[in-house]
């Protein structure tokens, strides 16, 4: 079912599947690998008591999703199952990405805090978010001041090294506590893109499938809720 980290060409909707662990042992990894999955490096990672990242992609035909998304559901127990069988911590994501913004050259714009238009809440729940927003940058290329402001509405921090399909990047994701909170902050976002930005992009938890660990206290990213005012 799953390609590793480069998606099949074509048309539909790409289906992202996550495995986030800490001392995963070399067989562990192997049999994930043999599921389709692949190493997805980070030089930051949050939360950081993680340190081994596998990533597997496919793209579904849109009459086929809720067949897909069962076999991906059955796939996220399994795994949670066999890690917890070898006693190794991990959690699983399985999302729907479902728009993309390229900005190539990133935006040499002035900063607006465009976000202030919604109120963005602390939940204090880890896990189990429905949607995630992703803002892309170049490694090294991000202001200062968008960097703090984004922390201050919730969104946490990634980077990657350049690998054979992605360059050096940084990364600020929220995880929005349903989907339409998601989507208003994509949509500002891309409306108003942020200083230097060379992408975003807005992906879907299937709800009750989307986020599993293999145990309930976990360190997992913070949910965020989004509302008007």
């Amino acid at each position: 079912m799953l390609h590793g980290l480069k998606a099949p060409e074509g048309d539909g909707i790409v289906l992202e599947m996550h495995v986030d662990s800490r001392g995963a042992s070399s067989s562990f990894i192997k049999w994930l690998e043999g599921r389709g999955f692949e190493n997805d490096p980070f030089d930051i990672f949050f939360p950081p008591q993680f340190d081994g990242h596998m990533t597997g992609r496919t793209r579904v035909p849109r009459k086929q999703l809720a067949s897909v998304l069962r076999e991906a559901d059955a796939l996220a127990t399994e795994i949670v199952e066999e890690a917890r069988r070898q006693a190794i911590d991990l959690f699983v994501e399985v999302e729907l990405a479902l728009e993309t913004v390229h900005f190539p050259q990133g935006e040499p714009c002035e900063f607006r805090p465009i976000l202030d238009e919604l109120i963005l809440r602390q939940t204090g729940q880890f896990g189990g978010a429905e949607a995630d927003v992703h803002v892309e940058w170049w490694k090294g290329t991000i202001p200062q001041d968008v960097r703090e402001y984004l922390l201050s509405k919730g969104f946490y921090w990634v980077s990657t090294p350049p690998t054979e399909y992605f360059p050096a990047e940084e990364i600020a994701t929220l995880q929005a506590g349903d989907y339409a909170g998601g989507k208003a902050v994509f949509d500002l976002l891309v409306a108003n893109p942020l200083p230097g930005c060379t992408g975003i992009h807005l992906e879907q938890k299937p709800r009750r499938r989307g986020m599993r660990a293999t145990r309930p206290d976990l360190p997992m990213p913070e949910v965020i809720a989004v509302s008007d005012y």
